[in-house]
């Protein structure tokens, strides 16, 4: 997983470790095989194939999820599962108490996701704004999301996405950065990728990091965004 890949990269500057951990629109749990060591707390993913996520079920620390399938004797061993909890659901339905809190502890102060990634996901969404709404209250101040998108310009889109002839959504950087802000997050990252090849062009893409902010933050801080232009190794799909 490109998209995966970078996104360790980019936390592992933080120089943080992470509590709790949600991979949203995990699939087969690739991304999970290169951000589980970041995490601390729990690892949860959820998507809304129940396919995909019988695959990401097996996923271990030395098996599966990029790397080969574990030899039949150890499919039933618990080798330090990737994931400790797997759930199937749409996105925009997920809250804290039917994702994270029923696999705390009672005791346990820290009940928000301190982490969420979405890699390659938010491309079957067009408008944003109820998908962040929900990342946001899963979260707490201070919390981190990182996600990617396919790219397009205003120009293109005057909505701020458009459905391209793959089915995808590209959305464009100002609409995605504004939307995230009215939901109370700061820019804290931002790079123009090429995650993939598709019929052999390159698709254009980019990654952004955002941490949650209180309203008023937002409102009085500009938000000041690395851009760079990098390629990576793309996969023909």
């Amino acid at each position: 997983s490109i998209i995966g890949d970078l996104a360790s990269k980019v936390l592992d500057t933080e120089k943080r470790s992470f509590h709790h951990v949600l991979d949203a629109g995990c699939g087969t749990g690739l991304v999970a095989r290169h951000i589980h060591t970041l995490s601390d707390g729990l690892m949860i993913g959820i998507d809304a194939s129940a396919k995909m996520l019988d695959i990401a079920k097996k996923c271990t620390k030395s098996y599966g999820c990029g790397l080969p399938p574990p030899p039949q004797a150890a499919e039933n061993s618990q080798d330090n599962f990737l994931y400790q909890a797997l759930l199937e659901m749409d996105l925009e339905q997920m809250t804290l108490e039917n994702t994270l809190r029923p696999f705390v502890q009672n005791h346990e102060q820290q009940e928000t996701f301190d982490l969420i990634i979405a890699a390659d996901v938010l491309v079957y969404f067009g408008e944003l704004e109820t998908i962040l709404d929900t990342f946001s209250k899963l979260s707490s101040t201070g919390s981190s999301l990182i996600f990617s998108c396919e790219r397009t310009t205003q120009d293109q889109a005057p909505l701020g996405y458009r459905l391209q002839e793959s089915g995808r959504f590209a959305h464009s950087k100002d609409y995605v950065i504004d939307t995230a802000t009215s939901k109370g997050y700061k820019i804290s990252f931002y790079e123009e990728i090429i995650p993939r090849m598709e019929k052999g062009e390159e698709v254009r893409g980019h990654l952004f990091m955002f941490v949650l902010k209180s309203e008023d933050l937002n409102k009085m801080e500009e938000n000041k965004i690395m851009i760079k232009e990098q390629k990576f190794f793309p996969v023909e799909l």
